[in-house]
């Protein structure tokens, strides 16, 4: 059989400056769709397409598989359509089908809830057998073994950064997480180390960005992980929580030693009651600076991400966090609105409050405001937010945020520079 498996790589709507960058750096990546591939049983022949353009609508497949989250739903189900059209099944996978299958299906002929992984080649058997079912779900709570390397991810079109995964899930599941929320996603599972590092020694790249949603959950996996990864001359970005970055100097200086480059860190918010509304735990806000000053002090750079939006949050929220942001002296910020995906106890709550504004997937991008905040109108909200971007992303600042960074050395140096660039080109266009 002949399978096209379709990665989010190819349904993000991208300006022309975006699409080039994405396509040198792969910041978004046709990973998980890879490993899509790597489980498919070896008899089927598997496309992976890495950007929209090579998507082949008159390819002879038997199925097309789309794996995405909520922002790119609806390029999917356009993309699924123009399939069935031709007569083609579609199956579909990730946190928006996992968390809204009924409406998935009204695009899809089969539906995967929960960890596409470990239900894919039981799809594919039932597909060979005439025996195709319209929802496959991962039992709750499963703790399925991360997939062996004897499965051979397909290769990554060659980009300046690699991206790899070492560990999958999230335990802690924060109000307005999905990937923590969905089945199965709140199931910590992390590879075998020796697997990671062989995937990493045949990677042409330098640069590796890992796609984990924290290398920090389980610190001893990390460190083992880390000191194995001594000499392999690979400089690497990663995500980690602030209570064990805080507390945990070994590990930080690990990293700096196997060839970390840039955290990127969760801040989301300067009031700590806020915090514990939402049940993000990993965050003591007295330990902020003790986590930026610790990562420089072994030369790599740190991004921090930030929320507005919080029930809590009034109109006052904006100026404040500007204004700690700058005081904390990051080398580069990212700030979002805080949107309720499908399948969080944050959407189910505001739904349930009638505080939902639209149910059009495409504005659930970080950047718009998609229900009625508590305390200030949507418009505040929406203005407070370009506000806050579009002063962080001054020319003055960037400048001297970049040089800043020049002490932490080449690597740092280039990360911090193209996340301001970055930041600089998607900030808003008017307040």
């Amino acid at each position: 059989m002949r399978f096209c498996i379709i990665g989010e790589n190819c349904l993000v709507n991208l300006r022309l400056f975006d699409r080039t960058v994405f396509s040198v750096f792969a910041l978004v990546t046709s990973v998980y769709a890879r490993q899509l591939a790597a489980v498919t049983q070896r008899a089927h022949q598997v496309v992976v397409p890495e950007t929209y353009k090579e998507i082949d609508f008159s390819g002879r497949y038997d199925a097309v598989h789309l794996h995405f989250k909520t922002a790119t739903t609806l390029k999917a189900y356009y993309l699924a359509d123009q399939f069935r059209n031709r007569g083609i099944r579609v199956i579909m996978s990730g946190a928006h089908p996992s968390a809204l299958p009924e409406e998935a299906l009204l695009h899809a002929d089969c539906v995967l809830v929960g960890n596409a992984e470990f239900l894919w080649p039981r799809v594919v058997t039932d597909l060979e057998q005439g025996n195709l079912q319209s929802r496959y779900e991962v039992s709750e709570g499963a703790h399925q073994d991360f997939r062996s390397n004897n499965a051979v991810m397909p290769a990554q079109a060659l980009k300046l950064f690699g991206v790899i995964e070492a560990s999958r899930g999230c335990p802690y599941k924060c109000d307005f997480c999905q990937d923590a929320n969905v089945v199965s996603g709140a199931v910590f599972r992390k590879r075998n180390v020796s697997e990671v590092i062989a995937e990493m020694k045949q990677m042409p790249q330098r640069l590796v960005f890992f796609c984990d949603v924290s290398l920090t959950i389980d610190p001893v996996f990390t460190k083992e992980l880390l000191r194995e990864m001594k000499g392999l001359g690979k400089r690497f970005v990663c995500e980690g929580n602030v209570d064990v970055l805080a507390r945990d100097e070994e590990l930080v200086s690990l990293s700096a030693e196997a060839g970390c480059i840039e955290w990127t860190v969760g801040f989301e918010s300067f009031f700590q009651d806020t915090l514990l509304s939402v049940h993000k735990k990993t965050n003591s806000i007295a330990d902020y600076q003790e986590v930026v000053d610790r990562i420089h002090r072994y030369d790599m750079a740190i991004l921090g991400n930030f929320m507005f939006g919080f029930d809590a949050d009034s109109a006052e929220v904006f100026a404040y966090t500007r204004d700690k942001v700058f005081s904390l002296g990051l080398d580069s910020a990212r700030f979002s609105i805080v949107t309720p995906y499908p399948g969080t106890p944050l959407f189910d709550r505001l739904e349930k409050e009638g505080r939902i504004l639209t149910h059009d997937w495409s504005k659930y991008n970080r950047k718009t405001v998609v229900f009625q905040p508590n305390n200030m109108s949507g418009e505040e909200l929406q203005q407070g937010y370009n506000q806050v971007v579009k002063e962080f992303n001054q020319m003055e600042s960037l400048i001297q945020r970049c040089l800043h960074s020049v002490r932490l050395g080449v690597y740092p140096l280039m990360a911090t520079i193209g996340r301001n660039v970055e930041s600089y080109l998607n900030r808003p266009a008017t307040t």
